[in-house]
């Protein structure tokens, strides 16, 4: 299972499946967003991850819910908009290289499916 590629929304422009992004006007994170599909159920946890393997990625972040408890309807609801970051000293060690960038999934039963990844080409 698969899930679309992120979005960077401090560098809009990028293709579907590369981006360059320049340091110096990145003030201390990249953000990176999540697409919004139907099929990520509520209960689970995304975080971003670089590098070529999926497995064992050279550097992963900090998680964040896909969906919150809703008292009113007694039930997880999905989120929407989910950001999540990459700190710049990071991206730092990437200085005049590629990398791969995903953003995967984590849920109770360790199954832990990943998106397509974004080639981030890093300078300064």
């Amino acid at each position: 299972m698969t899930f679309a590629i992120a979005h960077l929304p401090q560098f809009p422009e990028h293709s579907a499946d590369q981006a360059t992004i320049q340091l110096s006007p990145l003030s201390e994170d990249l953000i990176v967003r999540v697409p919004d599909p139907n099929d990520i159920p509520p209960n689970w946890d995304v975080y971003p991850i670089l590098g070529t393997n999926t497995e064992e990625p050279d550097w992963e972040g900090l998680a964040e819910p896909t969906g919150v408890w809703d008292d009113a309807c007694d039930d997880m609801v999905k989120l929407t908009g989910i950001e999540l970051r990459i700190p710049k000293t990071e991206l730092e060690k990437y200085l005049n290289t590629e990398v791969q960038l995903r953003y995967k999934f984590a849920d109770e039963s360790s199954l832990e499916p990943c998106s397509e990844p974004l080639i981030l080409f890093i300078e300064a």
